[in-house]
């Protein structure tokens, strides 16, 4: 009775998922068109902070707790997926085109956040510590950091947003088209709301379903709690991301995926692993450590790839899941055999 529960959970939280995320886009897709913001900013803040609710709040229940030990891991294994798997998964359902704005601000902020991670990651090497800590000072700096970013955002979504929207005789279009040329719906403010709140809500409920149930299966199957951790729970909070930036791709939001992936992977590091530094120290584990270098790797490959190309083609989407199995792999070895 109990695995059939657990199964039915299953199956509500995948449901959730995918018509919650569907609903979650509409809404995003709405406040661009109403704002006259180009899609890609909605996707790097509003999106991206929504799909990355259930790792902010477990990572500051932890920091409250004083228990931030893998504080930097989980941040580590989401960046992964998201830049890597689920992007690829994007990609391969359609190609995704690379804005100029992108490859000037967010990819290049997105290797230099990352690169900050590191340096203050290696204080037994940088500084002969006994051990890696990242302060409260360095916390602040993310955090910083990220004013900073969304600064740059708002001044270039103003800039955008007369370009994409503003006419030589001075006349604005309310209903901006479509790929097919076809006039967009944009939803009323009360729409948009609600499609927000409860498309979010489905989310967020929904993957908690599916990565808890997910969770015991594997258990009751057998699986190592070390394997599970590896592979269920690393997709399970990543799983807002993969359903809406996929929902996106489906609904022709390309810069909307494509933005709540470089996002979620910004908000990751500078403002919860920033928020969690500012309550509790964070420590890095020479393991961890490791694993800190290989995003760095594939945190440039990644932007290298979308940044020499005015369209990210399916063959590359292909690359990028393959460095994420490959990656699994590894992790997967080392914890067994070493």
């Amino acid at each position: 009775m109990e695995i059939f529960l657990n199964i039915l959970f299953l199956v509500i939280g995948m449901v959730l998922l995918i018509k919650g995320a569907d609903v979650f886009v509409s809404g995003a897709s709405s406040i661009a068109k109403k704002l006259k913001v180009p899609a890609m900013f909605i996707g790097l803040t509003v999106v991206a902070l929504g799909t990355s609710l259930p790792e902010l709040s477990v990572s500051i229940a932890s920091a409250l707790k004083k228990s931030v030990d893998m504080s930097v891991g989980n941040i580590v294994g989401s960046n992964m997926m998201n830049m890597l798997l689920i992007f690829g998964i994007v990609v391969l359902i359609k190609p995704v085109p690379v804005s100029k704005s992108s490859k000037k601000i967010d990819f290049p902020f997105l290797i230099g956040i990352t690169l900050l991670l590191l340096i203050f990651s290696v204080d037994v090497i940088l500084n002969g510590a006994k051990e890696n800590i990242i302060t409260r000072t360095e916390s602040i700096i993310f955090l910083f950091a990220l004013v900073f970013y969304i600064t740059l955002l708002i001044l270039n979504a103003k800039k955008e947003r007369k370009l994409l929207y503003d006419r030589p005789e001075g006349i604005e279009t309310n209903q901006p088209e479509n790929n097919e040329g076809k006039k967009d719906k944009i939803l009323k403010n009360w729409q948009i709301a609600l499609c927000i709140i409860l498309g979010l809500g489905a989310v967020v409920f929904g993957a908690e379903c599916v990565s808890s149930t997910a969770q015991f299966l594997a258990l009751k199957m057998g699986m190592s709690d070390a394997l599970v951790g590896l592979t269920i729970v690393a997709i399970g909070t990543s799983l807002p991301e993969l359903a809406t930036s996929i929902a996106a791709s489906r609904k022709g939001e390309n810069e909307l995926a494509l933005g709540n992936i470089i996002g979620s992977n910004v908000i990751n590091i500078a403002l919860i692993l920033g928020l969690v530094g500012v309550i509790t120290q964070v420590s890095v584990s020479s393991l961890i450590l490791v694993d800190l270098l290989i995003l760095a790797g594939c945190t440039i490959i990644f932007s290298i790839l979308c940044m020499t190309r005015k369209n990210v083609s399916r063959w590359i989407g292909a690359i990028l899941i393959f460095m994420y199995l490959a990656y699994m792999a590894f992790a997967i070895v080392r914890n067994y055999c070493f």
